[in-house]
């Protein structure tokens, strides 16, 4: 899903999780929304180089409420 579904999604109160899991091969962090990662316009999953952009997004579209997972093993 997209930056515009996601907020589409939240507003409706659809999600019931939101996560943002710590990306070993891209040295960054991914958004992760009812187990469905953000994408990119380009349907490839939308990477952030520290947990403070993704957070920040997270809070531009409504979120408040959400867990980090640093490791996915």
């Amino acid at each position: 899903m997209n930056e515009r579904e996601l907020k589409l999604l939240i507003d409706a109160q659809a999600i019931k999780r939101v996560q943002i899991h710590y990306a070993v091969m891209a040295q960054g962090y991914m958004v992760i929304a009812d187990g469905k990662a953000l994408e990119t316009g380009k349907r490839e999953a939308r990477e952030f180089k520290t947990l403070d952009a993704a957070a920040k997004l997270l809070f531009k579209l409504g979120v408040a409420d959400f867990s980090v997972k640093l490791r996915t093993t």
